[in-house]
């Protein structure tokens, strides 16, 4: 039987397109499918005896993707999930599985069943013992998959655990000693940076301590660890994790011994910052989001600045104002950020959701504090910092799992070496797209949604709609309220009560309003009503940066062949629009009605804006990248010198 190919091929490097399946892959699946049906009549104790006699065979050197090998455990895992789960994969989860086994992103339509299907490749590896860390966007879709998928594990006598940040060393450090892994994305880079830093920080020993010790037959310390050798990866949400999510690198801080910064600083940093005045005092770019002092501004803020706070300072004083600027100009409210408790709590921008373990740095978390009028807590000093790009490189083999890579094939492959391949639907696609409406305000645009979800909800569809932010989500459910329409408001935290409400938004004539859903991960089932009045209405309040952030959000209606349907609403107010092309605001301005709406079509406009923010992200992605291989030079150079 051949080994199973790769899909990387020679042209890539020019032309990176998504990869199609091959006809050897259907031939393997017909294979897989054949010896599943074989192992039905095994008794359990015959079939832990063939589990085992793979091992073997993996253990000795065989090759993990020769094709018996990878027959051998797809159908292994397939007899494990029906006699566990009653469930049989279809052939298209079942190339999915192939493709993650050879290190790719597998392009899987939402719906399409990519927990299961994870558990084929973590099987096929996780026989070889060197460690399987499957990674997801948060800590509650970890516990769930996780918690679906131990049966088989256990069945095929693997270990498997879990990891998230409430966890001790030695509950992470046995976790993480299990065959198979799951977590958080950011959870295993944060752990490999703890790791990083016990290797940096133990004691150095004289020249040739150690050999001398084995030659004694004594016992040098071995560094006590979490992780193991790097080896196998499987990212769930990939694009997210991997593009989304790459812009903010994983960074390891600590209080470093400073004190509670002085709120007599920050606060005079915000009152200068105040009488500051644009473009004669400061530059602002709101595209690139960045401000820079003038030299006039430079002069006017120190000019503000008593002895008695330059004697309090921690930095240079134009930093102070710098992020007192920042804050006021470019940290929104229920936008960048919530106030909880008397702290402020960062908004994740991917996924709409709170990460109270998260500061930013350089005094700009203080900053914000200072303008929201709460206590102030301790800066932070970076101890590690690694980029995602730079952190998964340190894998043997990386694959991913997505409903939306294509159309950024060249980035995954340039910064992860990872070919993006599309798997077919397992069923057609009855998705139905209305016409995307425009208007000239905000207003404007949120009367016409609520009086689009009245009329879906009178005609027993259920509706789902997708906000950008908190302060979008609150001031819809407001108007929704004043019209009489019952909804429910979900933003900020992924829980089980989350998923339990997310599970009941396809009920008929329901109204979910929710932030981003990228990762949410569960399904929204029709029930018999909602069926018969034509599936899950779905209305994207506001257009992302990126098409695949919106594509995701689409994705929730439709499924697996169940009747749905989308539309977009756009206003001249929307962000994408004011910050990036204020000559399409005004166009909409002008050609609106009296009603507010505009009757033109300017979806290739919008198409063509979201491809120039993307190119923009992606050039701030690849200096990040080049100044981490910048940095990295620099140390190897240094301990070179030492």
């Amino acid at each position: 039987m051949s080994h199973l190919k790769s899909y990387r091929s020679f042209s890539e490097r020019w032309w990176p397109t998504a990869r199609k399946i091959r006809r050897s892959d259907y031939l393997l699946i017909n294979r897989i499918r054949e010896r599943a049906e074989q192992l039905k009549s095994s008794s359990q104790d015959k079939f832990s005896e063939i589990v085992e006699e793979l091992r073997q065979k993996i253990g000795v050197g065989m090759d993990i993707l020769d094709g018996k090998v990878v027959v051998e455990s797809f159908a292994l895992t397939s007899e494990a999930l029906r006699r566990t789960t009653g469930k049989v994969y279809y052939d298209v989860q079942l190339l999915g599985g192939l493709v993650l086994a050879t290190g790719c992103v597998a392009e899987m339509q939402t719906g399409e069943g990519k927990t299961i299907t994870c558990a084929l490749p973590s099987v096929l590896y996780g026989f070889a013992g060197g460690g399987v860390h499957v990674a997801t966007t948060n800590a509650y879709l970890a516990e769930r998959d996780h918690q679906e998928l131990i049966p088989i594990f256990e069945l095929l006598g693997l270990s498997s655990g879990l990891i998230n940040n409430d966890q001790d060393f030695d509950a992470k450090q046995k976790a993480y000693a299990c065959d198979i892994t799951y977590g958080t994305g950011y959870e295993f880079g944060f752990d490999f940076l703890r790791d990083q830093l016990a290797i940096r920080n133990q004691p150095s020993l004289p020249l040739g301590t150690r050999f001398l010790s084995r030659l004694r037959g004594m016992k040098t310390n071995k560094l006590n660890l979490m992780q193991r050798r790097l080896s196998f990866a499987v990212i769930d949400e990939a694009d997210s994790v991997l593009i989304d999510e790459a812009t903010t690198p994983l960074i390891l801080s600590g209080a470093g011994g400073k004190s509670i910064p002085n709120r007599e600083v920050y606060e005079h940093a915000l009152q200068v910052a105040d009488s500051l005045v644009e473009d004669r005092d400061y530059e602002v770019d709101l595209v690139k989001k960045t401000i820079e002092l003038t030299e006039e501004g430079w002069q006017n803020a120190h000019l503000q600045l008593p002895s008695h706070i330059q004697a309090r300072l921690q930095r240079p004083w134009s930093q102070y104002i710098d992020q007192s600027l920042r804050a006021r100009l470019m940290m929104h409210y229920e936008v960048d950020y919530v106030v909880q408790n008397k702290q402020v709590v960062i908004v994740d921008q991917n996924t709409g959701r709170l990460h109270e373990e998260r500061k930013w740095r350089s005094g700009l978390h203080q900053a914000v504090e200072m303008r929201e009028g709460v206590p102030l807590t301790e800066e932070r000093e970076i101890e590690a910092r690694i980029t995602r790009q730079r952190y998964f490189q340190f894998y043997d083999r990386v694959s991913g799992m997505t409903g939306t890579a294509t159309g950024n094939e060249a980035e995954l492959l340039e910064f992860y070496q990872l070919p993006v391949v599309e798997i077919p639907r397992n069923k057609p696609s009855k998705r139905l797209k209305l016409p995307t409406r425009f208007f000239a305000s905000a207003e404007a645009k949120y009367q016409a949604i609520a009086k689009e979800v009245d009329k879906k909800c009178n005609l027993g569809q259920p509706v789902l709609v997708g906000t950008r932010t908190i302060t979008q989500s609150r001031e819809l459910a407001i108007l929704l309220e004043q019209a009489g329409i019952q909804h429910t408001l979900l933003n900020g935290t992924q829980d089980d009560h989350e998923a339990a409400i997310i599970s009941r938004a396809g009920l008929a004539g329901s109204v979910t309003i929710a932030t981003n859903m990228a990762g949410r991960g569960t399904d929204i089932r029709l029930d018999d009503q909602a069926y018969d009045s034509g599936g899950l209405h779905v209305i994207v309040v506001e257009h992302h940066d990126s098409p695949r952030v919106d594509r995701q959000l689409i994705g929730r209606c439709a499924r697996q062949s169940d009747p749905g349907s989308c539309q977009y609403f756009v206003s001249a107010d929307d962000e994408i629009i004011a910050r990036y092309k204020p000559s399409l605001a005004k166009t909409l301005k002008a050609g609106a009605d009296s009603s507010g709406e505009c009757r033109g079509n300017y979806d290739t406009a919008i198409r063509e804006l979201q491809t120039r923010i993307e190119k923009i992200h992606f050039a701030a992605r690849q200096k990040m990248v080049l100044h981490d291989r910048w940095t990295e030079s620099v140390q190897k150079t240094v301990a070179k010198l030492a």
